[in-house]
């Protein structure tokens, strides 16, 4: 009876202990993504390209690519620290090209996504040309990428216009940002798609994010928009 008593005393002295218990021993669920095959689809705000003035030159900006700084890269990253069980298994192919228009986008993607075996589609173009297509227009060829996409069965995110800085080289009308981003929005409701806005998240802090042209993101900018993808991601595919 005593050896009872002192084995009973010794549990309850280590329960009290304060000794913190382990994932493993409270059962906890290692979360999980449903899907890990990106396919990041776009123009030069996929690519992931940078401006930064010429010294010398005035309003002149030289373009540039920098690696590991597009925001699939970073994406890429982020999913990978956040879901490190299947770290070896998640790719987000950064299927970019700067100056593409919608009408050049929907052709080239019809040619790139089927053989990608992708089963996410990450969506976000139509700033080159809009003034031209117009936000119906645009939309419409959106919609013909986003069809293709869910007819393979890959789950689509649609990102919105980001927002630019007034002034700048290449800055666009905001007017004709946010018509586009209306009607982007109630496209991917009547798709059933996931709508992503990059628009309002990053328009509070638009002036340390888009670089010096007024429209491409700084390496800032493009954090931002793979954190606002990952929120997205998270919501829609963690298990």
């Amino acid at each position: 009876m005593r050896l009872v008593a002192a084995c009973t005393a010794l549990a309850l002295a280590a329960a009290c202990s304060g000794t913190p218990t382990s994932p493993s021993q409270l059962g906890a669920r290692t979360p999980r993504l449903t899907r890990t095959r990106f396919f990041a689809f776009g123009d030069s705000l996929t690519s992931g390209e940078i401006t930064a003035p010429i010294a010398g030159l005035g309003g002149v900006h030289l373009t540039a690519i920098v690696p590991g700084r597009s925001y699939p890269e970073v994406l890429q990253s982020q999913l990978q620290a956040a879901y490190p069980a299947q770290s070896g298994s998640i790719e987000v192919a950064n299927r970019g090209l700067g100056g593409e228009t919608l009408y050049d986008g929907v052709v080239r993607f019809d040619r790139m996504f089927p053989p990608s075996r992708a089963d996410v589609v990450l969506l976000q173009e139509g700033v080159n040309g809009l003034g031209f297509a117009g936000p119906d227009g645009s939309t419409a060829m959106m919609r013909v990428m986003v069809q293709e996409a869910k007819a393979s069965g890959a789950k689509v995110f649609v990102g919105s216009m980001i927002p630019t800085l007034p002034n700048r080289q290449r800055t666009q009308n905001a007017a004709a940002l946010l018509a586009y981003n209306d009607v982007l929005r109630e496209m991917c409701t009547q798709e059933g798609v996931t709508y992503v806005d990059l628009y309002n998240g990053m328009l509070a802090d638009a002036d340390q994010l888009i670089g010096v042209d007024g429209l491409h993101p700084n390496e800032a900018g493009y954090r931002r928009i793979a954190e606002v993808f990952f929120s997205a991601i998270k919501r829609e595919l963690e298990e």
